[in-house]
């Protein structure tokens, strides 16, 4: 746990979504809370007051805004993500770590995610770190450690440090990525000379029979 929050505490807040939230980490790393909407619903149930809430508010029970600091903003031209996005860049409080980015439906989670793009944010979830990479980026992660790289839309990499190496490879939506990769290293380089990719890291050990068994946690010392 000290490496994780060695790492996470570089970071000026959180953004919670409304889907599945590691209260655990988020109640180690003592950062501001944003809550888009119905994300408030899951924290204090466990505990975790949000420093602000904010959306349209159409799904946080309406009992717990009394006497909590909400913004209402009943714009539809924007998500609630986006929303809690424009707030933390207006408080300058970036960069933020997402949490909730994935649960729920799964046209909530492909459009979170396709926001999570334009960021150069990390997002915990269960089992798994996203990050957004468009350099050169080391990662120190236990040997073996199950990673994927896509290019978002497409990216040209190389890399160092992986069971199947990438040598200029082009990745793009919709066609080739590097899917189900494996770290060879505890230190893995990854090279973008185009584009930008990105990238799943998983905290679990993962079997090629998709088994799957806890670690300490020690692969989020990869998020920089």
């Amino acid at each position: 746990m000290t490496k994780i929050l060695e790492k996470l505490l570089q970071y000026r807040s959180a953004i919670c979504l409304d889907g599945h939230i590691e209260c655990d980490v988020l109640r180690e790393i003592c950062l501001p809370i944003i809550a888009a909407d119905g994300a408030a619903n899951t924290l204090i149930k466990n505990g975790i007051e949000p420093t602000v809430i904010i959306g349209d508010l159409d799904s946080v029970d309406n009992g717990l805004l009394k006497n909590r600091r909400h913004i209402r903003n009943e714009s539809q031209e924007s998500t609630d993500f986006e929303k809690a996005l424009d707030y933390i860049e207006e408080k300058s409080l970036s960069p933020a770590i997402v949490f909730g980015i994935d649960g729920g439906y799964i046209d909530r989670v492909l459009g979170n995610i396709s926001i999570f793009t334009n960021t150069k944010f990390v997002a915990v979830s269960k089992d798994m770190i996203f990050m957004m990479v468009d350099d050169n980026q080391i990662l120190n992660l236990e040997v073996n450690t199950k990673l994927s790289i896509f290019g978002m839309p497409r990216c040209i990499i190389k890399s160092s440090g992986l069971k199947w190496e990438l040598n200029g490879d082009e990745l793009f939506i919709c066609g080739k990525n590097s899917h189900s990769n494996r770290a060879a290293s505890d230190r893995v380089e990854l090279k973008i000379s185009s584009g930008k990719a990105l990238i799943f890291i998983y905290t679990k050990t993962i079997s090629d029979a998709g088994v799957s068994n806890c670690l300490d946690g020690s692969n989020i010392s990869a998020i920089k």
